[in-house]
């Protein structure tokens, strides 16, 4: 839906970074041994968001730069559920997380600790414009149809579902855009527009769900 709950400045290479709120002690985080605890800083900002959020079940979805077996097996003993796009170098493990690639108009990996690669559902696509190789390739199985159901993994058809609020906020944070520069340091003004670009958006829709008209 775009809604901000929390969120987190990250450097790469350094983890979570400068003005983290403190995380909550309603949900303490799983000691955890061995090559499982040993995640990277980027891995580690998702378990500090999580550790951010109440007490509760969750189902994270995750892109490339931070799924990997590691973290996701993590999760699993911190009874978290976790999907996402990986690489080809996330690892695979048969027992823990399910691995399995798909193909729509480029090839896709993904990891999961809920679903299946036997699950599906159907929905509906319409014939890819545009005069990409990947493009001209998807276009042949529609043959002379606009639009044609599919058969589609239920990991996929979730992730595209849940990673759209991502999408739906970085759309409406760059209507309400503040660029005037600062003199006082490049983080300052970063953090400050970030911020003030979260409270408008939040605000919108906090109006707009609890009074439309």
């Amino acid at each position: 839906s775009g809604y901000c709950i929390r969120w987190l400045w990250h450097v790469h290479g350094k983890g979570p970074y400068a003005l983290v709120p403190q995380a909550q002690s309603a949900r303490p985080a799983r000691q955890t041994t061995g090559k499982l605890a040993q995640l990277t800083p980027t891995q580690q900002v998702v378990t500090t968001l999580i550790s951010l959020l109440p007490a509760a079940t969750y189902h994270v979805f995750l892109d490339n730069l931070f799924s990997s077996l590691r973290l996701f097996s993590t999760l699993q003993k911190q009874q978290v559920s976790a999907s996402g796009t990986c690489r080809k170098d996330s690892g695979i493990d048969k027992i823990l997380v399910n691995r399995f690639t798909w193909k729509d108009n480029a090839l896709v990996l993904f990891l999961s600790i809920v679903f299946q690669s036997s699950q599906e559902v159907i929905r509906g696509r319409r014939r890819p414009a545009g005069d990409a190789a990947a493009k001209k390739a998807a276009r042949q199985v529609f043959g002379l149809d606009v639009r044609k159901d599919f058969s589609v993994p239920r990991a996929i058809d979730e992730y595209n579902h849940k990673m759209n609020g991502i999408d739906l906020d970085d759309q409406m944070r760059s209507y309400y855009q503040y660029s005037h520069p600062t003199r006082r340091g490049g983080w300052q003004s970063i953090a400050w527009n970030f911020l003030r670009e979260v409270v408008v958006v939040n605000s919108f829709l906090l109006q707009l769900w609890g009074s439309p008209r």
